[in-house]
């Protein structure tokens, strides 16, 4: 095994350095920020960055032993080789405190409260070091000062989300949208706040169906909406009785599909769910996620429908929420577009589409 101790001005390129002489396989085992004075006497520090990296250069060794000294206490890990590479780097990040890690990527005194606002607001530290090594990297290509404050950040963050809604509906025949997520989201309610734009403010013919045959009141609760607004309901308890209320309501503009919410750990749901939806030619899936829900669970669920083919992700709940950067960390994370937020109970009124400048406002702020 090969390790490489490498020091330069700024993370970014001390990584860069890394990969060129080690290659893309090397593990980065630490980092550091190495502090001296430019002139004795001086009353201001000046910072490198060191990187300690190591690339196992014998293919049939199973596990290699990786030191590391942190708080004077030097630990061994044994690292399987078939196991994630990011698995290992997670765990050396997490014994460096925010400020080390933000140090270690070059960051200057000045940008060091908008580091750990990130952090404050939820933004995960990986995305957020991956947003200052775009500036970083863009600041070298324009031969200017990478790092120019919280607007420019905010700028660059907001390139990094995707929004595209709203629904648009099709030129021939109904289109078909159904609300996917876990129990307690939001789906019958924004159902019916989706239902009240179309059928009330655009004045369009909509359709509701609901699929969830199991939860007590749901029914009910989706029928009580539809009154109000003079839009049918139906109660589809399969796949055939799914296809026939779509075939039956071709003349329909729309057609919103309501869904029972499942636990994350109930992996077969959506199997089945799959298995109805498809009776449908063409049905655009909206996953429902609360802004209050831990990024824990809402990752478990992102995996949980990812079968069904996510075409938008649809956040609840945003005036319950305290942090924000659980939309930002979707967003990068799963590059799944954005279509709408809702802000309340009230029908119709507490839904918007869904916005890059709101979710930089929301962090920011």
């Amino acid at each position: 095994m090969r390790i490489k101790k490498v020091i330069a001005n700024s993370y970014g390129e001390a990584l860069s350095r890394v990969k060129s002489e080690l290659g893309e396989n090397a593990m980065v085992l630490s980092t550091r920020s190495i502090k001296f004075n430019k002139d004795q006497g001086a009353s201001e520090c000046s910072s490198l960055v060191e990187i300690t990296a190591a690339l196992d250069n014998d293919p049939h060794q199973e596990t290699v032993a990786v030191a590391e000294e942190t708080s004077n206490e030097k630990r061994w890990m044994s690292v399987d080789k078939g196991g994630e590479i990011r698995e290992l780097r997670s765990m050396i990040a997490s014994l460096l405190t925010q400020t080390d890690k933000a140090k270690s990527m070059g960051l200057n005194e000045t940008l060091l409260p908008v580091y750990e606002k990130l952090i404050g607001r939820g933004v995960d530290d990986r995305v957020a070091a991956r947003m200052f090594e775009t500036i970083h990297e863009r600041g070298q290509r324009e031969e200017g000062n990478p790092f120019i404050g919280e607007n420019h950040l905010a700028e660059v963050m907001k390139g990094a989300v995707k929004c595209d809604g709203p629904i648009r509906l099709e030129s021939a025949g109904p289109k078909v949208v159904a609300l996917v997520g876990p129990t307690g989201a939001g789906k019958t309610t924004t159902i019916a706040k989706l239902a009240a734009r179309f059928a009330l403010q655009q004045k369009k013919k909509v359709a509701l169906i609901s699929l969830d045959t199991y939860r007590m009141g749901a029914w009910e609760q989706l029928e009580s909406y539809g009154e109000l607004m003079q839009v049918p309901v139906f109660l589809a308890a399969d796949r055939n009785e799914f296809s026939r209320i779509i075939q039956e309501h071709q003349d329909k503009d729309v057609i919103l599909v309501d869904t029972m919410g499942k636990s994350h750990r109930d992996l077969d749901y959506c199997k089945r769910l799959k298995q109805v939806l498809e009776a449908a030619p063409q049905v655009e899936i909206h996953l429902v996620q609360s802004a209050t829900a831990q990024e824990s669970v809402v990752s478990e669920c992102f995996k949980q429908f990812a079968p069904l083919g996510i075409d938008r992700v649809l956040f609840t709940k945003l005036d319950e929420a305290v942090d924000f950067g659980l939309l930002f960390n979707c967003s990068v994370r799963y590059q799944i577009p954005f279509s709408y937020f809702t802000t309340g109970q009230s029908v119709p009124e507490d839904i918007e589409v869904a916005a890059q400048d709101k979710v930089i406002r929301l962090i920011f702020n």
